[in-house]
C-alpha cells in the first residue's frame, strides 16, 4: 500500500469517525460564495473552549489531530506519534520552521468566533468534529505560534495575514459554509472587499454532518428559577429609576444551564427572550427592566417600568416554551422573594 493510499484511508475513517463524511461537494466562484455566507448578529456569550474536545486520535493510529496536520503539512518526511522534526512553511507570515514546537494548528475559523456563529447549538460530537476537521484541509493549519497568537479568535474583518490574504479569504469562507456558520455585517464587508480585489476562481467545499444539542427539557428546567423580584424600587417611576426594577433568576442546579431564547414575561404580555447566555451552577443573573449593556451577570430588558406595584406575575420559560419558574406577588411593598 502506497504512502497516499494509507493517507487517504485514514482520513477517511477519521470522518466516519466523526459523523462528518462529506455530502456531495457544492461549488461556487469566490465572490458568489461570499456572497452566499448568511449574515446574522453573533454573540460569544457562553463560550467556552472545553466545549470543543481537541486534539483527539481519532482513527487510533497514535497519532492526534495536531499532529495529523503537521505529518501533512510538512515539505520534508515527518512521522512517528508526537512530530517533532519537519519542515513547515508558515502561510501568514511566509516564515519557514523545522520544529514543530514553534508552530499552532490554527482553526482558520477560531472556535470562539465559530460558537458564535453558529456552534452554540450544536451538541458536543459536532464542535469535536469541528474541532478537529481532517476531512477538509483547509479548517486546519500549521503557522507560527507568533502569527496564530496575533490573530486570536479574532475574525476577518479584524484580522487578515500580511500574505495571501486572497487564500485566506477563500479558505474562511469555504469553511464557513462547510460548517453553515454564519457572518456578521462587517465581517460580510471585509470578505467582500478583499474578494473583489482576488481571482474569481472556483471554491468548493462539501458540507460537514450537523447534529443539533438537544433543547433543555425535562426536569432539568425547574432547576432554574426565579428567586426575587423588585417591582417598586425607591424613587418615582422614571426612565432612569427602571433600571432599579429587577428579576433575579437563579441556576440551583450543580451544572451549568443554557438560557439562550429562554423567555421572561408578565400578565400583559410583555416579554423578554434571553440573547446567548448560560449560567454555571448556583449562580445568578438580574434582569433588568431597563435597557443597557448585557454582562455575565446582569441583562437588560429594554422595557421601562412593567412589573406593577399593585400586583403581578412573572413567568420563565425555556426555549420550547416549557414553563421553569414562576412567581405571582400581591403588591403593597417593594418587592417579593419567590
Amino acid at each position: 500500500m502506497t504512502r497516499r493510499i494509507a493517507a487517504l484511508l485514514a482520513v477517511t475513517l477519521a470522518l466516519v469517525l466523526f459523523g462528518a463524511l462529506p455530502s456531495q461537494a457544492t461549488e461556487y466562484r469566490l465572490r458568489t460564495a461570499v456572497d452566499n455566507l448568511p449574515v446574522a448578529s453573533e454573540s460569544n456569550a457562553g463560550y467556552d473552549r472545553t466545549k470543543f474536545k481537541h486534539w483527539v486520535d481519532a482513527n487510533k493510529d497514535c497519532q492526534n489531530t495536531r499532529a495529523e496536520v503537521l505529518a501533512a503539512e510538512s515539505r520534508v518526511r515527518a512521522s512517528g506519534c508526537a512530530i517533532k522534526r519537519g519542515k513547515w512553511v508558515s502561510y501568514y507570515d511566509r516564515k519557514t520552521y523545522t520544529y514543530a514546537s514553534s508552530l499552532d494548528i490554527d482553526h482558520l475559523v477560531p472556535l470562539a468566533e465559530a460558537w458564535g456563529s453558529g456552534a452554540r447549538s450544536w451538541n458536543a460530537a459536532t464542535r469535536q468534529s469541528y474541532a478537529n476537521d481532517l476531512g477538509d484541509g483547509r479548517a486546519l493549519v500549521a503557522v507560527s505560534a507568533t502569527a496564530n497568537r496575533s490573530k486570536g479568535a479574532r475574525d476577518a474583518a479584524q484580522w487578515l495575514p500580511r500574505y495571501d490574504r486572497c487564500r485566506y479569504v477563500r479558505e474562511w469562507t469555504a469553511v464557513k459554509l462547510r460548517w453553515k456558520l454564519t457572518v456578521d455585517r462587517t465581517e460580510k464587508a471585509a470578505l467582500k472587499k478583499v474578494a473583489a480585489g482576488c481571482s474569481n476562481v472556483v471554491v468548493k467545499w462539501s458540507p460537514a454532518r450537523i447534529v443539533k444539542a438537544a433543547p433543555t427539557s425535562g426536569t432539568s428546567v425547574t432547576e432554574v428559577k426565579i428567586t426575587r423580584i423588585v417591582y417598586n424600587p425607591a424613587g418615582s417611576d422614571t426612565t432612569a429609576n427602571a433600571r432599579y426594577e429587577t428579576v433575579v433568576v437563579k441556576n440551583s442546579s450543580a451544572s451549568r444551564r443554557y438560557l439562550t431564547g429562554w423567555r421572561l414575561s408578565d400578565l400583559a404580555g410583555n416579554r423578554y427572550t434571553l440573547p446567548t447566555f448560560s449560567l454555571s451552577a448556583g449562580a445568578s443573573v438580574t434582569i433588568h427592566s431597563s435597557k443597557g449593556s448585557n454582562t455575565v451577570t446582569h441583562l437588560y430588558a429594554g422595557w421601562g417600568h412593567t412589573w406593577n406595584n399593585t400586583g403581578d406575575t412573572a413567568y420563565l420559560r425555556n426555549s420550547v416554551g416549557t414553563l421553569a419558574s414562576k412567581c405571582t406577588y400581591s403588591g403593597g411593598g417593594s418587592s417579593v422573594t419567590c
